[in-house]
């Protein structure tokens, strides 16, 4: 089985407005919309869970259920208070469907990186059954630096060697929930996105497809930016 955990549980407080993000509209459809949409579409996932906020579960039930492509397809939870607990509950959730085997797969993904593409989460499959785990990534484009006061350069590493993470990030599910169930509070504290649960016990996370269009819409001049891209999906 290949499950999908999209992670809306963010109320999005830096973009403005009255509503969460991933329920904004890029050309007339909302961003959580078009993100289903690309993994019912992709054909390979067999159950998608999608993490939102207490507040908004009929509300997203409500969004999805406008759309005949999206109504009663997808399965909606409550999220964490932060991404670590997103991906609990949504591994708990899973765990509801029956005994876990090693074949098993977990996706999760950003809700709002909406121009995620079909060929990027087969790549992430394809990666994590190689390695165990997997994430999107795309070559640095900027030089890096390191501050640690914020105010003069420390360093600057090897751009050749550097990476922006994206997601999907994926991993075999039995490994993944081993791992996350066994973090400490402290652990959990320090985990940033689903590699850190991972990579804090040692296992190996590697490189699958990415792309300048996998944008995470964060900012609102990232609204004007995915109405332009989302002419071409």
């Amino acid at each position: 089985m290949i499950y999908a955990a999209i992670l809306a549980g963010g109320k999005g407080t830096r973009i403005g407005g009255d509503l969460p993000k991933q329920f904004l509209e890029i050309n007339g459809v909302p961003i959580v919309v078009r993100t289903v949409r690309a993994f019912l579409n992709c054909g390979i996932v067999d159950k998608i869970v999608l993490c939102v906020p207490r507040d908004y579960m009929d509300y997203t039930r409500e969004v999805l259920d406008r759309y005949p492509d999206t109504s009663g397809r997808i399965n909606v939870t409550e999220g964490g208070t932060d991404r670590t607990g997103s991906l609990e509950r949504a591994c708990r959730f899973f765990d509801g469907f029956g005994e876990i085997t090693d074949e098993d797969v977990i996706i999760t993904h950003d809700c709002v990186r909406p121009f995620i593409t079909k060929s990027m989460i087969v790549s992430s499959v394809e990666a994590a059954r190689r390695y165990g785990g997997a994430t999107a990534a795309i070559p640095s484009v900027d030089t890096i630096c390191v501050s640690s006061d914020g105010s003069v350069i420390e360093s600057v590493p090897d751009r050749s060697k550097l990476y922006s993470v994206q997601t999907p990030q994926t991993f075999m599910l039995r490994k993944f929930t081993g791992a996350l169930y066994s973090l400490s509070e402290d652990e959990k504290s320090r985990v940033t996105d689903a590699t850190a649960v991972f990579r804090l016990r040692g296992r190996t996370v590697a490189l699958s497809e990415g792309s300048p269009s996998n944008i995470k819409i964060t900012h609102p001049s990232d609204i004007a930016l995915a109405e332009k891209l989302a002419e071409s999906f």
